[in-house]
């Protein structure tokens, strides 16, 4: 699982300048900045998959656009795709969602659902959890104890923050500390993993949020019926793009991002920008396999977007 930790915005959003300036106001999620209330969720069982409902649903065509981060104050708006994927608390800042409504887009709002980030406006609510290791990459993140309930009652907190900024879905990042490089400080294992994100799923569907899976090839197969869709980093470099076949197979899309490409001999990497023939040759592959892959900045602040289709 080597892309589990791959160094990019969607796993240490703190080292990248924020799409929306501090200081922001939480008006918009106010309600749900009460550990009261988030102490008084009930959660799902997870024991089956929530398919019926009025969640926006995608497919293998399903074109998308990824922005976490940026120098401007507002995500760029000129892609042309199906799906925006931005940073939720951003939108707190800068409202990009009611544009991108406006313009016919889905609109699935990020934000870390394994590891505790001090910076958010709702940090506060995770005062009385047991906080793991730091992120290897990230050390201002440090990994949450998915066995504690209160660790999934604040993510489904999110979730109806997310309904409250008006979000089409959300992807669930850093789901992956069972994989022992990462060294999260807790003893959770694979099946351990798979019952939060069922739990998590579940929860988005009853709010009507679409919900996608971040990496975690591992768990594809089997909860592929959980999720409708996976945003995948690297599967190219990492060579482990068979196994996300399984969404492709039950109508779903695979958003794919690639940041680098490898040379002509295969033994270097090389900035995606610069190579279009090394582009081509992944897009070839990637069109039959039937994903959307995105040649995009590490940073993934909207600055250029190189797209196989």
């Amino acid at each position: 699982m080597a892309c589990a930790f791959a160094l990019c915005a969607a796993c240490g959003s703190e080292n990248l300048t924020p799409v929306s300036g501090g200081g922001a106001s939480t008006d918009p999620i106010a309600a749900q900045l009460d550990l009261v209330r988030a102490k008084a969720i009930l959660l799902d069982a997870g024991s089956a998959p929530i398919t019926e409902g009025s969640w926006a649903r995608f497919t293998p065509e399903t074109t998308w656009n990824w922005q976490l981060s940026g120098s401007s104050t507002a995500v760029n708006l000129e892609y042309e795709a199906d799906v925006y994927v931005v940073d939720m608390f951003a939108q707190l800042g800068t409202d990009s969602i009611t544009p991108l409504h406006d313009m016919g887009r889905q609109v699935i709002c990020y934000f870390s659902a394994g590891t505790y980030e001090p910076w958010r406006p709702d940090a506060g609510l995770f005062d009385e959890l047991t906080l793991g290791n730091p992120h290897q990459y990230y050390p201002q993140e440090r990994w949450l104890d998915i066995l504690d309930p209160m660790v999934s009652k604040l993510m489904v907190n999110r979730m109806d923050m997310a309904v409250a900024l008006g979000c089409d879905g959300v992807e669930l990042d850093n789901v992956d500390g069972w994989i022992p490089s990462a060294q999260s400080g807790f003893s959770f294992t694979l099946d351990d993993q798979k019952q939060f994100v069922k739990v998590l799923a579940n929860e988005a569907h009853k709010r009507d949020l679409s919900v996608a899976l971040k990496n975690n090839v591992e768990l594809i197969e089997e909860l592929a019926d959980y999720f409708d869709l996976v945003i995948n980093e690297e599967c190219f470099e990492y060579n482990e793009c068979d196994g996300y076949r399984p969404m492709i197979e039950k109508g779903k899309p695979v958003f794919n991002a690639e940041y680098k490409v490898f040379d002509a001999e295969g033994t270097a990497l090389l900035p995606v920008i610069d190579y279009p023939a090394e582009r081509a040759a992944i897009c070839a592959v990637s069109l039959e396999y039937g994903f959307q892959t995105l040649f995009l900045p590490l940073s993934l602040d909207g600055s250029f977007r190189l797209s196989c289709r």
